[in-house]
């Protein structure tokens, strides 16, 4: 298994994050685990474009390289034509093998960022509300991320499992809106990781609303 550092590498159009997204912002992932440094973000529809990439990056590729893509592609984009942030997938070194660490069962205290300018969207907290199983990678109930707008917060030394983040991605814009009655999504707030022997549950909590 690689440790991979995925950065913005250029920003072609302008991006629209708030605030924008920069060259040199990075994340770190270690064994299926996101790290974002203490004070920083990352635009969560920019990492959506690299997640299908990530399992493959971290691992060793055996076919030679003129006989598998994956060797070649370094580079995604986000999914805003306007914005064209180009992001870059860098191997650090390879991982040693250890015993996933239980993380704290109080969720930790977190950066906290700065009153946005836009419309009313809602903040949320996605919050691991139950661990069925067993989490391999050290989930446990309290621990948790912030989305802000686009822009996603884990705890300083803090992680959160790539792959339960992806269980929850697709309602994340819905959740931050207001929905009509009826709408099944208005009252599910509770979603599964996608590990059968994890059982991790996760919860979207609405953290209040920006205004104009």
């Amino acid at each position: 298994m690689y440790e991979l550092k995925i950065s913005v590498a250029k920003v072609l159009g302008e991006c629209t994050a708030d605030p924008p997204m920069t060259p040199g912002q990075y994340i770190t992932v270690r064994d299926g685990s996101i790290h974002i440094p203490e004070g920083s973000f990352f635009c969560v529809w920019a990492l959506h474009n690299a997640l299908s990439l990530i399992p493959a990056k971290e691992r060793e590729i055996a076919e030679d390289k003129d006989e598998d893509w994956m060797w070649r592609v370094q580079h995604v984009q986000c999914p805003d034509p306007k914005g064209r942030v180009i992001l870059q997938i860098h191997r650090l070194g390879k991982v040693q093998e250890t015993t996933a660490v239980p993380c704290s069962t109080d969720a930790p205290e977190m950066f906290e960022p700065e009153e946005s300018t836009e419309g009313p969207l809602s903040n949320l907290r996605v919050v691991v509300d139950e661990v069925g199983g067993r989490c391999t990678s050290g989930m446990t109930p309290g621990d948790y991320f912030l989305m802000r707008r686009g822009r996603l917060y884990v705890p300083a030394n803090r992680h959160f499992c790539l792959y339960a983040l992806q269980a929850a991605l697709p309602f994340l814009s819905a959740k931050q809106r207001t929905l009509e009655n009826g709408d099944w999504l208005k009252e599910e707030s509770r979603f599964i990781c996608p590990d059968p022997a994890g059982n991790v549950i996760l919860r979207i909590d609405k953290e209040g609303v920006d205004e104009e």
